[in-house]
């Protein structure tokens, strides 16, 4: 699914790399700069932003103690979108317009937060299956 998005962007902004208005055949769809901007940040996003590693990794080791104590960091850490010093954009120039920001700043937030939910659920996972080969062991 992913890669089908990926290809789907990458076939729009190879359309539309002009960042020339482009009026389709059935006069819906009108794709702008701006539109191109957004979805470019949210490509760069996918391929640059890593800072998440930090959120994440306090999400798992607090939920392989117990998933309630690991709800303490998921939460917050979740709700919170990335500092602009975490956001790893590769081009200054870029990220000063602010459809290409938008597009990062969001993907970037969506990436934290699948990442730390993925790993509360990791450590929600673990400690099931912890409790059933003890259980089962009895």
């Amino acid at each position: 699914m992913k890669t089908l998005f990926l290809l789907t962007g990458l076939c729009c902004m190879a359309f539309l790399s002009k960042g020339q208005t482009h009026y389709s055949t059935d006069s819906t769809e009108i794709f702008t700069k701006t539109e191109n901007l957004y979805v470019k940040g949210q490509f760069d996003a996918e391929r640059y932003y890593s800072k998440y590693k930090a959120a994440g990794t306090a999400t798992l080791l607090t939920s392989l103690v117990s998933p309630i104590i690991g709800l303490l960091p998921a939460i917050p850490t979740s709700a919170t979108s990335p500092k602009i010093e975490n956001l790893g954009y590769p081009d200054p120039n870029l990220i000063k317009q602010q459809d290409y920001y938008l597009g990062y700043t969001q993907k970037a937030k969506k990436i934290k937060q699948r990442k730390v939910w993925t790993n509360w659920g990791i450590g929600l996972g673990a400690n099931i299956i912890a409790v059933l080969i003890i259980s089962a062991s009895r």
